[in-house]
């Protein structure tokens, strides 16, 4: 096993000790994806403890890369009215970005160009992408143990060192780690928070449903519920 393997293997057995939760439940394969360039299949074989076939990261995989993020990386920008969209970058506003021609960043992205991008071009992409060069050059699995060391670690770290109470639970915990960086849309955020309030008040201190709340919800918090659940 390669020290690229062995690095891996060693960070995620440290947050599956951190979290006890179990390789299903504690990793979110897209966000992964999203922040390595490897396909949700080949970071699941990777977590799974498998090796994958080595590939040369030469200029045609650089390339992909890069592709990969003009695929997955959106501009945010302001319609009409105040409504904020997201759309992919243009060719142009990328060259533009990195101080390059079209024409150049056609040319690598074609694979014809029998070169990857040299330090300077790199670092102007990764910056424009916010990633960090060694996306362009690292293998799979150290793609993959970077990613996990700088965000999924210190994300764990960040609840773990000041948890609330409920986040003491394995499976409250296994949720804010799903929602991750996500933002919930104020009603979304309310009927959640309603939800969970409902079940507090069923199990009662201690995990004992008080005599009102096992006979079943009131109608008050009921009508709360379904307003919260159904506002848009």
């Amino acid at each position: 096993m390669s020290d690229g393997y062995k690095a891996l293997a060693t960070t995620v057995d440290t947050l599956l000790r951190r979290t006890g939760l179990d390789r299903r439940s504690l990793f979110d394969l897209k966000r992964l994806s999203f922040h390595t360039s490897l396909s949700e299949a080949d970071v699941r074989r990777l977590l799974d403890g498998e090796e994958l076939e080595a590939a040369e990261v030469d200029h045609r995989e650089v390339a992909r890369r890069i592709q990969f993020l003009m695929d997955t990386r959106l501009h945010r920008e302001e319609g009409p009215g105040g409504i904020v969209r997201q759309r992919p970058y243009t060719t142009p506003e990328i060259a533009a970005g990195i101080g390059m021609t079209p024409q150049w960043l056609n040319t690598l992205l074609s694979q014809r160009k029998q070169s990857s991008p040299n330090l300077k071009h790199a670092g102007r992409i990764a910056r424009f992408f916010d990633v960090p060069v060694n996306f362009f050059t690292d293998e799979p699995a150290e793609a993959l143990d970077r990613v996990l060391r700088s965000e999924v670690l210190p994300r764990l770290d960040a609840v773990v060192g000041n948890p609330r109470p409920a986040v003491r639970n394995r499976y409250a915990l296994e949720i804010q780690h799903r929602l991750g960086d996500v933002v919930l849309e104020p009603p979304v955020e309310r009927a959640l928070m309603l939800f969970v309030d409902g079940i507090a008040r069923e199990e009662g201190p201690g995990g004992l449903a008080p005599h009102h709340a096992r006979n079943g919800p009131s109608s008050h918090d009921a009508e709360r519920v379904s307003a919260g659940a159904n506002y848009s």
